[in-house]
């Protein structure tokens, strides 16, 4: 007598691609919980307070993001299941949902936090009890404009690599490393912003009334071109949440900092660019107090919020793909007449 097990064709991986849809399918939950709950929490506050929020530049967004999400979710279908497509496709649907999430959340913060006193008292005694002073610093960099160009092209990579890194490792199938960056960006830039909400800051550059003038060698991006803003959130000048800021409104803790701690975490996952990520994002963490306008204990917290994310993110993940086996069908066995 004889029986024969066969497995259902859609159970067996397509030769090439490589993965499961348990590599990749987590990370894209998460993901598109916690930018969901971002937004709709600010749809809350700007529905309860006077805050305006233009649907024009939200639903571009929304647009912008729909079709590689829908590609994504096509691609990572058991019958249909191609994990670098449908990590790409991820990767680019994840920009616009970010910045719908997040971009504008800043100013909602502000407005919030319209009656917390700043904090900048606070980090400036903390600076001084590390041994930093910020004004020796600056004159520093002034008298070396050579090696702080090099820290400002640093600085200003962020936004290029955000974009590129996760996009890199997605197109290599490095999934792991994929969920655990993607989601830990988004878990830092919500610790972030509750943690500005509570101690919100002004920056040393606009405390120490900086002007050009004592940096004529130098170009700093941040300088104090988020305190109008942050000013005009608090008493009520400015309503639109919509409108684009220079420049980030949160001093304490840095996501910059943070941001580049995940980024040369991620890069560590691709063995030739792990020096390059180590050095340039080294680069961008020791010019962030500079060219951010940051205090040095905003950095350390950035850094710190930074590896409990990364830290937090694969156990996250890891309930996430519990729930999804739990979830799955189990599937059917097909056994011939025995002989």
């Amino acid at each position: 007598m004889t029986s024969a097990l066969i497995a259902p064709s859609h159970l067996v991986s397509k030769v090439g691609e490589g993965g499961q849809p348990h590599e990749i399918v987590p990370g894209m939950l998460v993901c598109a919980f916690l930018c969901l709950a971002v937004g709709a929490f600010k749809l809350a506050v700007v529905a309860a307070t006077p805050l305006e929020l233009h649907a024009g530049p939200q639903i571009a967004l929304l647009g912008l993001g729909l079709v590689p999400a829908i590609g994504a979710m096509i691609y990572s279908r058991p019958v249909r299941h191609r994990p670098r497509m449908a990590s790409l496709h991820f990767t680019v649907a994840l920009v616009p949902f970010s910045a719908l999430a997040f971009a504008d959340l800043g100013h909602v913060v502000s407005y919030l936090s319209r009656h917390q006193p700043f904090a900048d008292s606070l980090y400036i005694y903390v600076d001084a009890a590390l041994g930093f002073d910020w004004m020796s610093m600056l004159e520093w960099a002034n008298n070396h404009p050579s090696l702080t160009a090099v820290g400002y092209g640093a600085y200003v990579s962020a936004g290029f690599q955000s974009v590129t890194v996760p996009i890199l490792l997605a197109a290599l199938g490095r999934y792991h490393a994929l969920s655990v960056s993607t989601v830990a960006v988004l878990l830092t830039l919500i610790i972030t912003f509750l943690i500005a909400g509570l101690l919100p800051a002004l920056g040393p550059y606009y405390v120490y009334g900086i002007t050009p003038a004592h940096h004529p060698n130098l170009i700093i991006r941040a300088v104090d071109l988020h305190v109008a803003e942050i000013i005009g959130m608090r008493d009520g000048s400015i309503l639109n949440v919509s409108r684009l800021a220079a420049t980030g409104l949160v001093t304490f803790p840095s996501f910059h900092a943070a941001n580049a701690v995940i980024l040369a975490w991620a890069l560590w996952h691709v063995p030739y660019l792990r020096s390059a990520g180590m050095i340039l994002n080294g680069l961008m963490l020791v010019a962030t107090p500079l060219q951010g306008s940051h205090y040095v204990i905003d950095v350390l917290a950035g850094a710190v919020n930074a590896a409990l994310a990364i830290a937090a993110a694969p156990i996250l993940l890891r309930g996430i793909e519990r729930l999804w086996h739990q979830s799955e069908p189990v599937p059917r066995i097909h056994r011939p007449a025995e002989i």
